[in-house]
């Protein structure tokens, strides 16, 4: 809570400082280092660019003409072809069976809100850094809920084990390659992974160990682009994981995401793993990988039962214990 009071300060001191000063600020913030100086020059003009960018956009907020406010965050020295590589999910090979769609009786006797996060059911916000596996983030974050729904505790578990055991043979390299969709839709029924003993926060997701075994026998799929079912399996049977267009998300801080950014919602624009953990009026409650200090305390909404906005509802799916 200390830190997030220490972020908010700066971000309000930040709105009088010049561009020089905002980017040494950012510098210490994000610890950020350069091998070379004309590499920091460069690095620099991105963040001018990014910085404009930003303020023409808030300026739209507050015409209310756009529907979130941008700020500068941890991508402040990425170019948005860097940070497009960066969410880039790699599609496998083969094609993945969507298997049996999950079907409810009454879609429409489900409470107005919904947040699992207040029933427990929902680890701390972890950072995947630079290591582009927010699919394993996103897969574990809605079996951390099974796991919670079914034993009554939450455990916190491991991305990293995913990124490890989801080998060449499912089309996904490490850090640098990944795979679409759920880690469950390709791996074997039973499986291990491990509670985490620190928060993984870079490029290697250390500090994992302290086994704790947990067994998949297999995944359900949401029908595919119905929101209504969707709010039906969120409120019903807990987080649950999605994929998206993410690439105007970078700068998010706050508000509801929109049509109105952008963003696209068939099947190969979806490039970023997240998790479903309820929902408000008007809007979806959505889980990030990329720290406490990012958007809304690590989380973002997105706006609900508006065409599917940025594919929220095209690829979700959960883990069956």
């Amino acid at each position: 809570m200390k830190g997030l009071a220490i972020v908010a300060v700066l971000i309000i001191a930040a709105n009088g400082l010049s561009e020089q000063e905002k980017w040494q600020q950012f510098k210490i913030q994000h610890g950020r280092t350069y091998r070379t100086l004309l590499e920091e020059k460069r690095r620099f003009e991105i963040f001018k660019f990014n910085l404009r960018t930003i303020e023409e956009h808030n300026e739209r907020y507050h015409n209310g003409e756009e529907t979130f406010e941008m700020g500068i965050n941890q991508f402040g020295d990425m170019t948005q072809e860097e940070f497009k590589r960066m969410l880039a999910l790699q599609k496998p090979q083969m094609p993945l069976p969507r298997g049996d769609e999950v079907s409810f009786d009454n879609v429409n006797d489900i409470p107005k809100t919904v947040d699992w996060r207040e029933k427990g059911a929902v680890t701390e916000v972890k950072k995947q850094g630079n290591c582009g596996s927010c699919w394993a983030f996103s897969a574990v974050g809605s079996i951390e809920g099974q796991v919670f729904l079914k034993n009554g505790s939450l455990e916190s578990l491991s991305a990293q084990n995913l990124v490890d055991c989801a080998g060449i043979e499912y089309g996904n390299f490490g850090c640098e390659r990944r795979i679409d969709g759920l880690c469950i839709q390709l791996h074997p029924p039973a499986w291990n992974t491990f509670r985490c003993g620190s928060i993984p926060t870079g490029d290697s997701l250390e500090g994992v160990r302290n086994r704790v075994e947990v067994k998949i026998t297999g995944y359900q799929a949401v029908s595919k682009g119905d929101e209504v079912v969707l709010a039906q399996a969120v409120a019903t049977i807990g987080p649950i994981s999605i994929a998206l267009d993410g690439n105007h998300i970078m700068f998010y801080r706050r508000g509801i995401v929109s049509k109105w950014c952008g963003c696209k919602n068939s099947e190969k624009d979806l490039n970023h793993g997240v998790l479903l953990v309820g929902y408000g009026d008007g809007y979806w409650i959505v889980k990030n990988s990329w720290g406490r200090i990012w958007g809304e305390q690590g989380y973002f909404r997105l706006k609900k039962d508006a065409g599917n906005t940025c594919g929220v509802a095209t690829w979700p799916s959960y883990p069956i214990l």
